[in-house]
């Protein structure tokens, strides 16, 4: 678990690693809270005024099967949405596709009569006994909570309101998730998938916030404001907006994007491909032109493509996302021989506990870690800056037991060959958020992070033919320091179906900026001053009659009908970008409204490392054999102390450079620049240009 504490005044920061403790993760975040406040900077914890604080909670409740018991009530004919979902496969000839299971049972699935039709209508009123009666049901199987997904609530929620105001006499206490207010948007399986989401977290993440916010107060200080980073890049008060806890499922990953936009918006790069690597997972997204790469849904429960389209096969979230593009590919990832004899890495993890074999923590099973310190690529002793030993021994007998004497070959190739299958896996993510996007990865620079990504970032380049790497100071800390370059960040959407003609810009500007309004109502809650509110506006658009919608940003004011025509424009000249084709004769229709409001909150300044002579002595702490595939052997390389290096420093590969938090490869032929930030910039080639 990772901690960042920023000096605003001095613009120190201290970073610190605990042990992550999976059976109660606000363990380790306290345990991290107490290091700084005992011993871990001068003035402790004084003056602490914000917690940015990112977490899995929800995640590994819908993963692990951990979270509350939950009823649903639907309209009648509807109980069986969830079961249904989209008829549609990830792999066209497959047929046997692994759906997850329903998140609510069906004996917990009731359905009332009512129904509202497309346009907001009530055809049929709905009947209040039949909710009682699915109150009596819940209370008799003890639900802790009750998700509610009527038929077009969107938009007209009565029906849903009336239930709820009869659940909340009903059944006082219980957990209560209202589409109508979580998701206000057509498509009935990602509403009632979204509202059965938040009824199975709900709970969970309530009870984790509530108790963390009482240690916080009880052992470190009352004042401070805890904010929760979203999936979208953006925190909230976990007071405002705990009652949304579907918006935090990606929120650790995305503050590693963040992170890199803001590094690129300092060493002015626009293009980059953000690329974590942490312990269990692999995470890609793109930065093109500055701008983040989002989406409008999560999948949970499979490896997902991490593009919205036509491939659910997990579970989706409608929730604003940072696009990720993820793999099970980690330091932790096992190795194992299939039962066909073939070498497979994941997506099975070691986790925190026990670990890989190399922590002695009772692991027996090689780890891509193990692989990594069989190879020399990891310095045992200055792992975690020596506060842990590694024991190379272990990882050599785990891999000679499990992989070696099954297939016959030496424990250097079998290493070898679980750091190709794991590098393959990751060129493909890569590859996704570019090459299948449309871009060539050439253009962009690699900004490789998580404690692992160091270790594999240049072998990846290789493949990929990117011509430039950075590994960010303090790489494996990246995430956490991505939180506090955040700003407050709230959304908005309405469902509105309609034509882009002059004769509904009244009706477009009405809707825009009701919605505008919402985010203020809210940033106001978070106490954001007027003058630090920013509000976009975006329309989801689509040719008529198109299943799928594509997102258009309002640049401008939508005052006219020159305004309306530059913004459909827009939309064509993204429909042909994404789809390789457009229709400027084809009739186009709005379906989503939506704005989004950011709170700016100061943010650090980075200050500039000092020029070094040109003399590396000082950072050297000793020579030891690498294994590198490119050479087939052994080299002896020398290992370099990054805390001691500065600007200007220029290292020639082969060579390793550690850290804390983790470990940077420097491949033959690839030569290391430090820059002004202390950030390594890694490229191919015999000089690097000191400019």
């Amino acid at each position: 678990t990772d901690h960042i504490l920023l000096d605003e005044k001095s613009g120190v920061i201290v970073s610190y690693k605990t042990p992550s403790t999976p059976d109660d993760p606000s363990r380790s975040v306290m345990n991290g809270l107490r290091y700084f406040k005992n011993r871990g900077s001068r003035n402790g914890l004084k003056g602490l005024w914000m917690l940015a604080h990112g977490t899995t909670v929800n995640t590994n409740a819908i993963l692990e099967r951990s979270g509350a018991k939950v009823g649903l009530i639907a309209t009648r004919g509807f109980r069986d949405v969830l079961e249904i979902g989209r008829q549609t496969r990830p792999h066209f000839y497959k047929w046997d596709v692994d759906r997850p299971d329903p998140l609510i049972p069906r004996h917990l699935r009731l359905e009332v009569t009512e129904r509202v039709n497309s346009i907001g209508e009530i055809i049929t009123p709905l009947i209040e006994d039949e909710v009682w009666e699915c109150v009596d049901i819940f209370r008799r199987e003890n639900v802790q909570s009750v998700a509610v997904c009527l038929i077009n609530s969107y938009t007209n929620p009565t029906h849903e309101n009336r239930i709820r105001s009869i659940l909340c006499d009903g059944l006082p206490g219980v957990y209560l998730a209202i589409s109508s207010e979580l998701s206000p948007e057509f498509r009935e399986f990602e509403r009632s998938s979204t509202t059965a989401v938040v009824g199975y977290i709900g709970p969970v993440f309530d009870k984790y916030v509530n108790e963390l916010q009482s240690e916080l107060e009880r052992e470190i200080d009352p004042r401070p404001t805890l904010y929760i980073m979203q999936s979208s890049g953006g925190m909230a008060s976990a007071n405002v907006e705990i009652d949304k806890p579907h918006l935090t499922i990606e929120s650790g990953p995305a503050a590693g994007v963040l992170a890199t936009a803001a590094l690129g918006d300092t060493l002015g790069l626009l293009n980059m491909i953000s690329f974590d690597m942490g312990g269990t997972t692999a995470k890609a997204s793109l930065i093109s032109d500055g701008n983040l790469a989002t989406a409008n849904m999560l999948e949970l429960g499979k490896e997902t493509t991490g593009y919205y389209g036509i491939r659910i096969t997990g579970i989706p979230v409608r929730a604003p996302s940072i696009d990720l593009v993820e793999c099970s590919a980690g330091g932790g990832s096992i190795a194992r021989i299939d039962s066909a004899g073939v070498l497979k890495v994941g997506p099975q993890s070691a986790g925190a506990i026990p670990g890989p074999a190399a922590y002695n923590m009772g692991g027996n099973e090689p780890t891509v870690t193990d692989a990594n310190v069989v190879l020399g690529r990891i310095s045992t002793d200055f792992f975690l800056g020596g506060e842990m030993d590694l024991d190379p021994e272990l990882s050599r007998r785990a891999i000679e037991e499990r992989i070696c004497s099954k297939l016959g070959i030496s424990v250097e190739a079998a290493a070898q060959g679980i750091l190709d299958i794991v590098n393959a896996n990751m060129v493909r993510i890569l590859r996704v958020v570019s090459v299948s996007r449309g871009y060539d990865p050439g253009d962009f620079t690699l900004v490789a992070h998580g404690g692992a990504g160091p270790l594999h970032a240049g072998d990846l380049a290789q493949e990929l033919g990117l011509t430039q790497v950075i590994i960010p100071p303090n790489p494996g800390l990246f995430s956490a320091m991505g939180l506090i370059l955040s700003n407050i960040q709230t959304n908005s959407t309405v469902t509105r179906f309609m034509e882009a003609t002059q004769s509904n810009l009244g009706f477009i500007r009405e809707t825009l900026s009701r919605e505008e309004g919402r985010c203020r109502k809210t940033l106001n809650k978070e106490g954001i001053s007027i003058t630090d509110q920013i509000i976009e506006k975006h329309l989801d658009m689509r040719y008529v009659k198109q299943n799928f919608e594509l997102e258009v940003p309002i640049k401008g004011s939508i005052d006219t009908v020159n305004d309306l025509e530059e913004i459909v424009t827009t939309f064509h000249s993204i429909h042909e970008r994404t789809y390789g084709h457009s229709d400027s004769n084809a009739v186009v229709e709005i379906v989503n409204v939506k704005a989004r409001g950011f709170g700016m909150i100061p943010k650090p300044r980075p200050a500039a490392l000092p020029w070094g002579s040109g003399d590396l002595t000082g950072a050297l702490v000793g020579k030891r054999p690498v294994f590198f595939k490119q050479t087939n052997g052994w080299l002896e390389c020398p290992h370099y102390d990054r805390v001691r290096l500065f600007q200007g420093d220029e290292i020639r590969g082969p060579a390793m450079i550690c850290e804390f938090d983790s470990s940077v490869v420097v491949l033959p032929g690839q030569n290391a620049l430090v820059g002004s930030l202390g950030e390594l910039l890694i490229r191919a080639g015999k000089e690097i240009n000191n400019d």
